[in-house]
C-alpha cells in the first residue's frame, strides 16, 4: 500500500506523516491519495479525511482506526469485485446497557445493592485475571 498525502492542515499533515511514514511515497508512484479536501480532477483514488458527508474518515481518529480504514479502502480499490458486504452495526444501547443484575430483594437498601454489585464486579475481575494468567 503506497500512499501520497495532500493536506491543507499543517497539524493534520504532520500527524498523518507520523502515522503513515512506512506507506508514504510520491504522487506518481502511489496507489491512492489521502486528502483533506475533495479532489475532483485526481487521476488516482482519493481517501478523504474530512467532516464532509462523502469522507471515508472524519476527525478525530486514532492511528489504529486510520490504518484499518486505509487497509479496507486499499482492498476495495485493489479488488473491486471482492468488496466486503456492509457490516451490521450494533445499536449503542447494546454497549451502554449491560445485562443488569437482578437483585434478590427489591426492598434492599441502595448501599447493599451497590455492595452486591461491587462484589460481583470484583469476582468477575479476579476470574478474568486468573484466566489471563493461565492463558
Amino acid at each position: 500500500m503506497k500512499i501520497a498525502l495532500i493536506s491543507d492542515s499543517l497539524l493534520l499533515d504532520h500527524t498523518l506523516e507520523m502515522y503513515l511514514k512506512e506507506y508514504l511515497t510520491s504522487y506518481k508512484s502511489c496507489d491512492f491519495v489521502v486528502a483533506t479536501k475533495s479532489m475532483e480532477s485526481a487521476d488516482k483514488p482519493v481517501f478523504l479525511i474530512s467532516d464532509d458527508e462523502n469522507a471515508q474518515l472524519s476527525k478525530p481518529f486514532t492511528k489504529e482506526i486510520l490504518i484499518q480504514k486505509l487497509e479496507s479502502f486499499y482492498t476495495q480499490i485493489s479488488n473491486p469485485s471482492t468488496q466486503e458486504p456492509p457490516k451490521t452495526i450494533k445499536p449503542l444501547s447494546d454497549f451502554l446497557a449491560p445485562k443488569a443484575p437482578k437483585f434478590q430483594n427489591t426492598n434492599t437498601s441502595l448501599e447493599a445493592q451497590i455492595q452486591e454489585l461491587f462484589k460481583r464486579y470484583a469476582d468477575e475481575l479476579k476470574e478474568l485475571i486468573l484466566q489471563h494468567k493461565n492463558g
